[in-house]
């Protein structure tokens, strides 16, 4: 029997915070990848100064 027969799903993932379980099929959890990274960047555009609100330009 695979992993897959094993475990059916209920239409309810959500991991145990203590054991890393599935909730509700009880699947063990998955292997966590070697390195998983992602570089993000933030960068803020100035917006115009203008004094009047109704045409901000």
């Amino acid at each position: 029997m695979d992993n897959e027969e094993q475990y059916l799903c209920v239409g309810i993932c959500m991991a145990d915070p203590d054991s890393g379980y599935c909730l509700g099929c009880g699947r063990p959890p998955l292997e966590a990848p070697e390195v998983c990274a992602e570089v993000v960047t933030l960068t803020r555009t100035p917006r115009p100064t203008t004094s009047d609100p109704d045409n901000p330009e």
